[in-house]
């Protein structure tokens, strides 16, 4: 029984999939000792997590954005804190486990494939994805927003999979995996929301998995929350007054008609 499932596991396609993947992961890790970058971002986020062994300083926030006094979510520090433990304050290591989260989403992107159009079509985007120059050097970043290419991918095969053979549960992670992408970036991430609400639109799930779905979206916020009510209104207060700074150079019609075009060529 065993033997046969083995054989069924390792066929000749799943170890070209895995080889391809294998490959994918040293071009990310290859001389990552040398060539890995270690600037501010690098050294803040250090000696954060520094604290948070060393004194046992928890953190309800994480990274600063490019808004003054804004800040992202604490779930990449807590996604990291685990290997600086491991590597000693090594950055090599969770840098490493960064890129490990890459592959895993270049796995993800084979099955996107897979399901649009045949285990080809998942073979020629898993290719393109794993030896895509832009994306080895962008996948070796130590920084909060190479997490966001495994949700940005996760969110889009669970869309797929709504289209394809609906699950509930579905819906709860697409909107909880929304929420964990702003605690990666806020830049990106924020167009995940209009995103989703027309794909919500289009769908119509049922309202109870609407509202939990929007529940798992909330919860992420839940340590923002705490912070901001904890220090006196810290963080609307920043986001209000950064964003009285630049409304005159925000174009909100244009901003909306670029998510619609980005949406309809998506579905």
């Amino acid at each position: 029984m065993l033997t046969k499932k083995l054989r069924l596991l390792f066929t000749p396609w799943n170890l070209l999939i895995l080889i391809i993947l294998l490959l994918a992961f040293v071009l990310r890790i290859y001389r990552i000792e040398s060539l890995l970058d270690f600037h501010y971002d690098q050294g803040r986020d250090a000696l954060v997590l520094w604290d948070l062994w060393h004194k046992g300083k928890l953190f309800l926030i994480g990274p600063v954005t490019g808004l003054e006094g804004v800040f992202l979510g604490p779930f990449y520090y807590y996604l990291i804190a685990p290997f600086y433990l491991i590597g000693q304050g090594n950055p090599v290591i969770p840098s490493m486990f960064l890129s490990l989260l890459t592959v895993i989403a270049l796995y993800i992107l084979y099955l996107i494939g897979k399901e649009i159009n045949g285990k080809a079509t998942g073979l020629i985007a898993l290719i393109i994805g794993s030896f895509s120059n832009s994306l080895i050097f962008s996948n070796r970043w130590l920084s909060n927003p190479t997490p966001i290419f495994l949700t940005s991918i996760l969110i889009f095969y669970l869309m797929v999979l709504i289209i394809k053979r609906p699950k509930y549960f579905y819906w709860y992670l697409i909107y909880f995996l929304a929420g964990v992408s702003l605690h990666f970036e806020m830049a990106s991430a924020v167009f995940y929301l209009p995103i989703i609400l027309i794909f919500t639109l289009w769908k119509k799930p049922k309202l109870k998995i609407f509202l939990i779905s929007s529940l798992f979206l909330f919860l992420t916020f839940v340590p923002q929350i705490m912070f901001n009510f904890k220090h006196d209104n810290i963080l609307v207060k920043n986001i209000l007054n950064q964003v009285g700074k630049n409304t005159t150079e925000l174009n909100i019609e244009k901003r909306i008609k670029e998510i619609w075009i980005t949406t309809k060529l998506i579905f």
